[in-house]
């Protein structure tokens, strides 16, 4: 319980991202790399997409039931973001455009991203400490590039830096609600694959509508190769980190280990 409520706060503060628009040269030069930062995060999703996939195949009662529940979660992420096309905005022309009249309806989007974060964070720590972890960077690194851009379209919209501060912050504590349903859905041991299903479902949506360069949206085939290079930095450098948590702990395992030393000590006290 403890790592899911901190991770959920380190969800949080990354709303106050945005707070580097606050100087000029800072804001200016972010802006012209934010695109890079989102290949970045298409890698990091990727791979995490991959590890929830992988304890779904596991967890499930066949390869075909993992699949399905995946491509479900997907779908529901689709449907989501079809009435509710403001959960997902990123910093160009045409979201300021959408978004600059209606402040209102990307705050409420943006509240519902954040309970379906806590789900997920919720989901990825039942199965293991280091998807858990994994599932927190990915969401965190995304929440940072959500956050920077609802801040420059809310300042469009004519709020004040302080204030557009504020409602990120306030807005990003519906995470707890989303911490809340997960540990409540959870306590039913079947849903626990359902909920790793979508949650993987909705990474790979997030990924592949959302994240991932399409060379029709650069000027040049050199440009979109230069974003596609950076998407495998991302991948690679969430690979090792993954890599490196998972050597710490095995899943399934933990428990076992424990009772086993457990039953060695005792049976060696009787002796």
């Amino acid at each position: 319980m403890t790592e899911v409520i901190v991770a959920a706060f380190i969800v949080m503060l990354a709303s106050l991202s945005g707070v580097v628009f606050a100087t000029r040269s800072t804001g200016r030069f972010l802006e012209n790399k934010l695109s890079y930062l989102i290949s970045f995060s298409a890698g990091v999703f990727l791979v995490t997409a991959g590890a929830l996939a992988l304890e779904v195949f596991e967890l499930a009662p066949s390869f075909g039931v993992g699949a399905l529940l995946i491509v479900v979660g997907y779908i529901l992420a689709e449907g989501v973001h079809r009435l509710m096309p403001e959960m997902h905005h990123h910093h160009d022309d045409e979201c300021v455009r959408a978004h600059g009249a209606a402040a209102r309806k990307l705050i409420i989007g943006d509240a519902i991203h954040n309970v379906a974060d806590g789900v997920i964070i919720v989901a990825a720590f039942a199965v293991s400490g280091p998807l858990g972890v994994a599932a927190t960077v990915s969401i965190v690194i995304h929440e940072v590039l959500q956050e920077i851009s609802e801040f420059f379209v809310l300042r469009r919209a004519g709020y004040s830096i302080k204030k557009a501060l504020l409602v990120n912050f306030v807005v990003s504590g519906t995470i707890f609600v989303g911490v809340g349903l997960g540990y409540f859905a959870l306590a039913s041991h079947e849903l626990e694959v359902i909920l790793l299903a979508v949650s993987a479902g909705f990474f790979m949506h997030v990924v592949f509508h959302d994240l991932l360069p399409k060379h029709h949206e650069h000027e040049t085939t050199k440009s979109f190769l230069q974003h596609v290079a950076v998407v495998a930095i991302g991948a690679i450098l969430m690979g090792l980190i993954a890599q490196a948590l998972t050597g710490t702990h095995v899943h399934g395992e933990v428990g076992h280990d424990d009772s086993a030393e457990t039953e060695h000590y005792e049976e060696e006290s009787q002796i």
